[in-house]
């Protein structure tokens, strides 16, 4: 093997450069000693098929990533759901420490219950511009599939990119970046039934300015989303005031959002007042053990997902969805050496169309409580106090307990 770092330089550069000799590989920087994001494509054998494919290594559970060759991390995994039992499977995936042009998630199930497959993919590309103003563009396609009611699938898919810029300044913490995404997901209302699931397409699109800093670190996101009869778009602020240490300070977060256009006869895709639960998802968000329960016969039926509006308290089957929303969320640590404590203070506001149809007929609505976790993992929040339009709908405290379980921060890591 070629070990002359100087000719392998050349080589890369000239083949003929590099002096004769018996060689099986020649290798560019073998020793790592310059600076290179991806290694992969630094060598090259002299015979056999495709001899510029690095050899592949599998690895049980993890591995330290090797720049020289590619890893297959396998884990074996386990899984359960409401609709499709308990499920076994297995994650394979290429590592994720080093950073790679190429990245991929797999992790198909076996479902007992009804004795089919389902799962999740991810795939990635990343291209990582020299001397330009984008900094990194990202092309990745997603799905998954997973038992609905009536004994049916749900499919989802979304392939689209994620562009960032570089900052003018090195030192600049703030980073600019836009998506689109094109999606595919089965019709959540047919999924509810007997009938055959259809698919239906959505278009999505935004631009983030976002500050990636351990003090006072702040998110801007402005969205726009249509499909078939609606249009809509949102803009949504989040910033934390730092105080008390690291990651403890006064959370706020501001949403607005309006339609554009909803000639379509479901009104779902309107704004949600409340946190959506798993069936209020068209989209196919997160990953909801009991994604199609009804609130609050089980346990599960309480997860949500925190979006639009915001108030926990479950209002949208009452209240619809709609066509304009403002609302503000503040949550904060506690002082002094009680931050070490897992509970945090809540209020939220919400302004929007639907409240005429309370017997107050009144546009506010606001609750106030506590949240207690694992930040963003896993956090159940009590809204203790509530204004009457609230309380009109939901009643006693125990129908106003839900839960967020970011489940899916642990694949969106990939």
């Amino acid at each position: 093997m070629l070990k002359n770092e100087t000719a392998l330089i050349l080589w890369g550069v000239r083949s003929q450069d590099a002096p004769p000799g018996n060689y099986s590989e020649i290798r560019i920087d073998p020793d790592h000693k310059t600076t290179e994001l991806f290694r992969l494509n630094n060598n090259i054998r002299t015979s056999g098929i495709c001899p510029k494919a690095d050899p592949v290594q599998l690895r049980f559970l993890y591995t330290v990533d090797d720049p020289d060759s590619r890893q297959l991390i396998y884990i074996p995994v386990v899984d359960w759901n409401s609709t499709d039992g308990f499920m076994a499977g297995m994650a394979l995936h290429n590592g994720m420490l080093l950073p790679k042009t190429f990245k991929y998630l797999i992790i198909p199930f076996y479902s007992f219950r009804n004795r089919r497959l389902t799962g999740f993919v991810k795939a990635s590309y990343n291209v990582t511009p020299f001397d330009s103003f984008i900094r990194m563009a990202t092309f990745s396609v997603e799905g998954e599939q997973f038992g609905a009611p009536g004994d049916q699938l749900y499919h989802k898919i979304r392939v689209g990119s994620d562009v960032d810029f570089r900052s003018v300044k090195m030192t600049n913490p703030v980073i600019h970046s836009i998506f689109g995404y094109y999606i595919a997901a089965s019709n959540l209302s047919i999924a509810e039934g007997d009938s055959e699931s259809e698919m239906r397409s959505y278009l999505q699109s935004g631009y983030t300015v976002e500050r990636r800093s351990m003090v006072n670190p702040f998110k801007m996101l402005l969205s726009f989303e249509a499909g078939r009869l609606y249009q809509k778009t949102s803009l949504e602020f989040n910033h934390r005031l730092s105080y008390n240490g690291k990651n403890n300070g006064l959370e706020s977060r501001f949403f607005a959002g309006a339609m554009l256009q909803n000639g379509n006869a479901d009104p779902v895709y309107g704004f949600a007042a409340g946190g959506r639960s798993g069936r209020e998802q068209y989209l196919y968000h997160g990953i909801f053990p009991d994604r199609f329960g009804m609130f609050p016969e089980t346990f599960w039926s309480r997860q949500m997902t925190l979006s639009e509006g915001g108030l926990i308290s479950p209002v949208n089957d009452s209240l619809g969805y709609s066509r304009w929303i403002f609302s503000l969320s503040l949550a904060s640590s506690l002082p002094g050496k009680a931050s070490l404590i897992p509970v945090k203070p809540f209020v939220n506001l919400l302004l929007n169309d639907r409240g005429t149809g309370t017997a107050g007929k009144s546009l506010l609505f606001c609750e106030a409580g506590f949240k207690a976790g694992i930040w963003d993992l896993f956090e159940i929040y009590f809204p203790l106090l509530v204004t009457g339009n609230i309380d009109e709908i939901t009643g006693s405290l125990k129908n106003r307990i839900r839960f967020v379980f970011r489940l899916d921060a642990l694949i969106s890591s990939f």
